[in-house]
C-alpha cells in the first residue's frame, strides 16, 4: 500500500478585525491606540486535527466594546478555504450600511431545501442589502462545514450593491464522499474586500444549519470571552498532505485607526496511521482504529482524525490503512 506522508502543514491566517462606525469610510489609518493580537492554540497539528484561533483587540490599552473580526484562511497553495466573521466581546448594535439579511440551502430552483447526500450537489442562497443610497462594492462570501467544522466549499463573487437594494447571491458546492454525516453549517457574509486585502466585515454573518444524510446534533459554536475572538476549524484530509509552513496575519480597524501582527504555525511530519507520532506503526494504532470500529460521523464515538479512508465512518478500509503498513517505520 502506497503511504501517505504528511508533509509539513500550516495555513495562513489572514485576519482583519473591525468596530462598525461609519467613520471606517474614512481611511484614517494611523497605528498607535489600537492593537490585536492572533495566536492559535497549538504550534503545531496533525492530520484533520481542529484548530483554534482567537486573540485580542485594544483601544488605548482597553478592550474593544463591540467589534468583528474577519478571519482568512488560505493554504499554501493560496487558495482560501475558510473566510468567517466573529464579534470581539459583543457584535456592533449601530446601524449597518451593508447587511447580510440571510442565508438558505436550497436546491437549484432557490426553493428551501434542507437535506443534502454526499457525492452530490448542493445550493445556497444568500442575500445581502445596501442599507444607503449610494452604491456599494460588496465582496460577499459563503461557506460550508460539515459536523466537524470541517471545511466543504467556500464560494465568493465581488460586486456592486445599488443604492436601498437587494441582491442575491446563489451558489453550488458539490458535497465530497469524505464529509462527516450529521447536521452541518452554512455561512455567508459581505466583507469590504479580502482580509488578506486590508479588507473588513461589513456586518455580523448569517448562518443556518443543513443535514448531510442524517440529522445529529451540531457542535456548539465557540465560547466568546469578554474582548477576544475566536474560531474553531478542522483541516480538510485533502490540505493536510501539501501544505507548508505558513503565516497568521491580523489587521485591526477600529474607531479610525490601525494595527496590524502575525505568527506562524505547522502541522508535525506524519503518517497519518501513527496517531501517536512514535513513527512507527504498531498495535497502538491498530487499537485506535478497532477500538471506534463502526463508529459514524453523527454518532456519539465518531473521530475524524481516525477517519483514514475519509468516507464518514470508522470501517474496514481504516482498517486496512492501518494493518497494510504494521511495523513500517518513516
Amino acid at each position: 500500500m502506497k503511504l501517505t506522508v504528511m508533509k509539513s502543514l500550516s495555513v495562513i491566517f489572514l485576519l482583519t478585525l473591525i468596530t462598525l462606525a461609519w467613520f471606517t469610510k474614512l481611511g484614517i489609518s494611523p497605528f498607535e491606540p489600537l492593537e490585536a493580537t492572533v495566536t492559535t492554540d497549538k504550534s503545531s497539528y496533525r492530520y484533520r486535527q481542529a484548530v483554534n484561533v482567537y486573540g485580542n483587540v485594544t483601544y488605548e490599552g482597553q478592550q474593544v466594546e463591540e467589534g468583528l473580526v474577519a478571519i482568512q484562511v488560505e493554504d499554501s497553495m493560496s487558495q482560501t478555504i475558510v473566510l468567517r466573521t466573529v464579534p470581539s466581546n459583543t457584535t456592533p448594535s449601530m446601524p449597518l450600511t451593508i447587511e447580510t439579511v440571510s442565508i438558505i440551502p436550497c436546491n437549484a430552483s432557490g426553493h428551501p431545501k434542507d437535506n443534502f447526500a454526499r457525492n452530490a450537489r448542493a445550493y445556497f442562497k444568500a442575500t445581502v442589502r445596501n442599507n444607503v443610497p449610494l452604491d456599494e462594492s460588496v465582496l460577499v462570501v459563503v461557506n460550508i462545514f460539515d459536523i466537524d467544522l470541517t471545511p466543504i466549499g467556500m464560494a465568493w463573487v465581488k460586486l456592486t450593491i445599488p443604492g436601498n437594494q437587494e441582491i442575491f447571491f446563489m451558489p453550488s458546492m458539490w458535497i465530497e464522499d469524505w464529509v462527516s454525516t450529521g447536521t452541518a453549517l452554512a455561512t455567508a457574509n459581505a466583507y469590504e474586500d479580502w482580509p488578506k486585502n486590508n479588507g473588513y466585515p461589513y456586518c455580523p454573518e448569517k448562518t443556518a444549519n443543513f443535514a448531510i444524510e442524517e440529522h445529529a446534533s451540531q457542535s456548539p459554536p465557540p465560547t466568546q470571552s469578554t474582548g477576544n475572538y475566536e474560531l474553531t476549524f478542522r483541516i480538510p484530509p485533502h490540505e493536510a498532505p501539501y501544505s507548508d509552513t505558513h503565516f497568521v496575519y491580523v489587521g485591526a480597524f477600529s474607531q479610525g485607526w490601525k494595527a496590524l501582527q502575525n505568527t506562524t504555525f505547522s502541522v508535525e511530519y506524519q503518517v497519518p496511521e501513527d496517531f501517536d507520532l512514535n513513527h512507527i506503526i504498531e498495535i497502538y494504532d491498530v487499537v485506535k482504529v478497532t477500538g471506534i470500529y463502526g463508529a459514524k460521523s453523527s454518532g456519539p464515538k465518531w473521530n475524524p482524525e481516525i477517519d483514514l479512508y475519509p468516507d464518514g465512518q470508522i470501517g474496514i478500509y481504516d482498517l486496512v490503512r492501518v494493518t497494510g503498513i504494521y511495523g513500517s517505520t518513516y
